[in-house]
Order: structure tokens, then sequence, then C-alpha cells
């Protein structure tokens, strides 16, 4: 059976200047205005926006299919999913309206900062036709990461098409930087490798999520996800039991919703785990915070994924991670050994063993100094100057 899902709004935190003493600082003269389009305000957005802006940039957004107050709607973004089709991501596509092309057209600001290259990046390429202004496109990873909805003939022709139109690239990393140069023939010359998948602020509040209690003497796992098939939180689940048997008690505590919720529940009884393993439903980030901080470990055992953001999330609360090879976060933000541990998901025997491991006392230290020593290129103020690094660029060539 298909299934088409339009993203529904997600909740997002909101924004206190009060967290920043003197926050808004003017503009740094000479730099220009910044038009930054979005689908939404789901993070890292508003914490890239807010860093850039204690930097003096100058930004107005535009959420183009879920505007913001007094804007309107100029998409939607929809995904086509099979369960035939197995753990693989669902097929997605952009419905963008042609209005959005005019909306573009008249805005005044220098640069735009997208995190696309599909319809909303050429409609920005379009746009210089009669303005004159520059275009900086974010790219998470090597888009291979998706498997066969990441390499779809179709997709990577229209990658290339609206890849004409941007002037410069922001690569969170190698791969990202070889995806653009080797697939969508980028010249290396118009990229900027540097991480912008910010993850959270360290001026964010945190407290528990409803309903769970801290067990004494008992490990906490944490997981955050949709509760969707290509997320592995079956996996995970199973894996647990594992430990149980091997190793004595644990709780992990799941951080999401989603379709697949009801078979979770269901499997945690059967596998006679129902009482370690929490479903905390759907959190803001002070409750993600709060239940990392009162972890040993965040563990995605996800079997596709660019990044899995919640992985630099994590991290950026300085807390150690278990993460299977399938996800573009290993090797690149998460180093065996060091502030992590790859292990596959697939063989539940080896996730469980890599849990107690990287719970154990001495590796606990062990990595979460590790994540100290490499997680300093994660956060928001970071990501903005690589950000503003790449926009200062696109419009030196302006001039």
């Amino acid at each position: 059976m298909t299934i088409m899902r339009i993203v529904a709004r997600r909740g997002h935190p909101a924004r206190d200047p009060s967290a920043h003493p003197g926050s808004q600082p003017s503009p740094v003269e000479g730099r220009p205005g910044i038009l930054w389009l979005t689908r939404d305000a789901t993070a890292p957005h508003p914490y890239l926006v807010d860093a850039c802006q204690r930097d003096g940039a100058r930004i107005k957004e535009l959420h183009w299919v879920e505007p913001l107050d007094g804007d309107r709607s100029y998409g939607w973004f929809v995904e086509f999913g099979s369960r035939r089709a197995g753990r693989e991501h669902p097929m997605s596509f952009k419905l963008v309206s042609p209005r959005l092309l005019m909306r573009l057209i008249r805005a005044d600001e220098e640069v735009v900062v997208l995190y696309e290259f599909g319809l909303v990046a050429l409609y920005a390429g379009l746009s210089k036709v009669l303005r004159r202004r520059r275009v900086v496109s974010l790219v998470e990873n090597d888009y291979q990461h998706l498997g066969r909805t990441g390499t779809a003939a179709f997709k990577v022709a229209f990658r290339r098409l609206a890849a004409r139109q941007v002037d410069v690239f922001v690569a969170n990393n190698e791969p990202a930087r070889d995806y653009l140069v080797d697939v969508l023939h980028v010249p290396p010359d118009r990229i900027v490798v540097g991480w912008w998948l910010a993850g959270l602020p360290p001026q964010l509040g945190s407290r528990l999520p409803a309903g769970v209690t801290i067990p004494d003497g008992t490990p906490v796992f944490v997981a955050a996800a949709r509760l969707i098939p290509p997320k592995g939180i079956d996996l995970l689940i199973r894996a647990v039991a594992a430990y149980e048997r091997k190793f004595g008690p644990c709780q992990l505590w799941i951080l999401g919703e989603g379709p697949e919720a009801p078979a979770l529940a269901e499997l945690a009884r059967q596998l006679h785990v129902e009482d370690a393993v929490v479903f905390a439903g759907m959190v803001g980030h002070e409750e993600l915070k709060g239940a990392l901080q009162a972890s040993r470990l965040l563990v995605l055992p996800t079997l596709r994924d660019l990044i899995g953001r919640v992985v630099v999330e994590a991290l950026t609360v300085g807390v150690p991670v278990v993460v299977s090879p399938l996800t573009g976060a290993a090797g690149t933000v998460v180093l065996d050994g060091v502030n992590g541990i790859v292990t596959d998901p697939r063989d539940s025997e080896a996730l469980s063993e890599a849990l107690h491991r990287a719970a154990g006392p001495a590796m606990q230290r062990s990595l979460r100094q590790g994540v100290e020593r490499t997680n300093g290129h994660l956060f928001p103020d970071a990501a903005a100057g690589v950000i503003l690094r790449a926009v200062d660029l696109a419009q030196s060539s302006l001039r």
C-alpha cells in the first residue's frame, strides 16, 4: 500500500532575547542583507538565525511552507512511501508555487540563503535575472546516504540544474563536498567546507520530560526519532532485551511519535521489557536536553540518515552517542571510540554490547572527555561563522 504524507507543523523553541544580554547589535557595516528561506522553523534554523544576528547580520526570514505571521504559504513538502519498500526512506518532492518566484523578485536583500537545491533554489536563481543578488545553499551530506531515494536519476538531473543557480555552497563535511563536485558537477571554488548543522545552544534551559523518572543505579539510554521503520527503534528494543539478559537492568527513554508506536509497544511486551522501555512522546528541546543530561548515552539505530541531527544535539549537550554506521554522522562528527561508538543495529547482540561498553564508568569518562574535545564546531555560534563566511564570499563577487 502506498501512502502519502504532507509534513505537519512541528513545534520550535521561542526566541528569548533575554538569554543573550545585548543580543540585538547593530548590523555590521558593509554586510549584505540576507533573505533566509526555509520550509518552517524546525531546528536548527532558529538557532542559526539568532547566532548570525548576534554577529551583526541583517536577516529576514521567509518560511515557504509554514509562514510567519503576516506572510503566506508558498507550497508544500510531500512524501510518498510504501511498506513494500522495506526500510527505505519515502520518496519526497516539493510543491512550490510560482508565487515564490515573484516574492523573491520583489525582495530587496542582496543574498538569499537556503537549505535546498531543488525548485526553491531554481526560483532563487531565476530571481537574479531581475535582482542583483547572490544565492548560498547549505548542504547536509552526501545524498547517497538516502539510498535509492537520494540517487534517483531525475532528482540528480534536477539538482544539477538548480545547482547552477547557486553561487556558493556550504558543505557540512567532505562527503557533502564530494557529492557536490562528483555528482552535481559544482566547481570546487564555489564550495565552503564547514559545519552548519548546529546542535543546541549552551544557554538553552532543560527539564525532564513529563512522565519519566531517573532510576537509581540503572543506566538510562535515550532514543529520539520519528517512530517509523527506517529509524530502527525496533532493533534498539531488541537490543535492550539482550542487554537485560546479559548485563542486568537498564532503561530506554523513547522520545518521539509516529505510526509505529503501537507496534513498538507491543514488541516491548512480547520481549518482556515493557518496564524498561518508556515512551515519552513528543518533547521540546528543553525536555530533550533534560533527558540527555539524565542519560548515559543517546542511541541512533537508524538504517538510513543523512546525519541525524539529534546526534549533533546530544554532542552539544556533552553526551556520548552510539550510532549506526548507516548514518552520515559516523566518521564525520562521531569518531568511534573517541566521542561515541559505531555499531550495526541489525545485530542486537553487538548493539547491546556496545551499550554496555559505552555505559561503563571508565568508557563514560573517556567518551565524555572526547565529546568535549570534538564538539566545539557544532554549536550555533560556530556554525553562524561558517555561514556568514560563505555569505561574504558570495557578496564579494558582486562588487
